[in-house]
């Protein structure tokens, strides 16, 4: 892995960049695919009307690896869970009161009070699932599962800290849009999980990240970065996607 990743043997970017271009539909089945799962999608996928079905996939039918990389279970904590409920909970109770003190106002600022409502109406839409005790719930029947499937791998820290330095001087994905280099780790943990299972016997043809992540140092419209892409295939000869939630819940319900 460190000689991929350090770029100490030949490394063919230049066919990655050319099929990121122009990418052609793959006919490789879901079950072939080993799957791992961002920070960013364990609430959004739980308050799925799919997630369900999401849930029972992993649980029952999935035979290719389910990776949940390390580094994932800390942002989840740090970012997704705890950051985004305190700044929820804290802009909802400014907000409402915001919009109850415009409301107060002369009537010529009525619009105002109107505008400010559907502001808070989207927050609500964007963030309200942290308060839903059923999304809770599914997300704790989600963990179980990954607990039981998953592999959770951790790639050693100190044994990469210069490469995560270089690559991030060089501008080389993932993290260069980031200050820290979590992740870089996100991504060696992946690649770590992706050598334990070929270590004990688990196959795949296919390697997909599903992410809310839409930055340019993973993907661009839905396409993974060519230099992803080209570390996965010098590493396991197979391609990489990075999935949304969506295409997930289609790949899921195409089975059926």
């Amino acid at each position: 892995m460190i000689a991929v990743l350090d770029r100490q043997g030949p490394f063919e970017a230049l066919s990655s960049l050319v099929y990121a271009l122009q990418p052609q539909p793959q006919s490789i089945l879901l079950q072939d695919t080993a799957i791992a799962l961002d920070a960013n999608v364990f609430l959004r996928l739980s308050s799925h009307p799919k997630s369900a079905d999401i849930t029972d996939y992993f649980a029952s039918a999935h035979v290719a690896p389910l990776i949940l990389p390390g580094q994932v279970i800390q942002e989840f904590w740090n970012n997704q869970l705890q950051a985004v409920d305190s700044i929820a909970s804290g802009l909802r109770k400014k907000f409402e009161q915001l919009k109850s003190d415009v409301a107060r106002v002369d009537t010529a600022f009525g619009g105002f009070a109107e505008e400010f409502g559907g502001l808070l109406d989207k927050f609500s839409g964007d963030y309200g699932y942290v308060y839903d005790e059923g999304t809770i719930r599914r997300t704790h029947a989600l963990l179980e599962v990954i607990q039981r499937k998953a592999v959770v791998p951790y790639a050693p820290r100190l044994l990469f800290c210069d490469i995560a330095a270089q690559r991030k001087r060089t501008r080389t994905p993932p993290g260069f849009r980031d200050d820290g280099d979590g992740d870089f780790y996100v991504w060696v943990d992946l690649l770590a999980g992706l050598q334990q299972s070929k270590a004990t016997g688990q196959d795949f043809a296919r390697v997909a990240l599903v992410s809310h992540d839409r930055k340019l140092d993973w993907t661009r419209e839905g396409v993974a970065h060519p230099i992803l892409m080209a570390e996965i295939r010098a590493l396991f000869g197979v391609p990489f996607e990075i999935w949304s939630i969506q295409r997930l819940v289609e790949e899921v319900a195409s089975l059926t």
